[in-house]
């Protein structure tokens, strides 16, 4: 698949090609829109990321568990 970009005003629901695009014209495109005036990433708050505490107050769950080692996390993973 052969892709382009290019920035461009919608009027009156139409998207014109730039000049050294016309090539296009007539085929039939996959068109993915979208707004330049939004940020390409999005924030992610504080309050939303897991702290560093929290990460270590979970890391003793799996603590005196022998069932679950590697090998038995593969064998129910890749089973035959």
């Amino acid at each position: 698949m052969n892709a382009v970009e290019f920035q461009t005003t919608v009027h009156n629901g139409v998207i014109t090609l730039p000049g050294n695009q016309q090539s296009w014209n007539g085929k039939k495109i996959k068109v993915i829109l979208l707004d330049a005036a939004s940020p390409d990433v999005t924030e992610i708050s504080a309050n939303e990321l897991m702290s560093e505490a929290d990460f270590f107050n979970c890391a003793g769950l799996w603590e005196g568990r022998d069932d679950i080692n590697q090998e038995s996390i593969r064998a129910k993973a890749w089973r035959k």
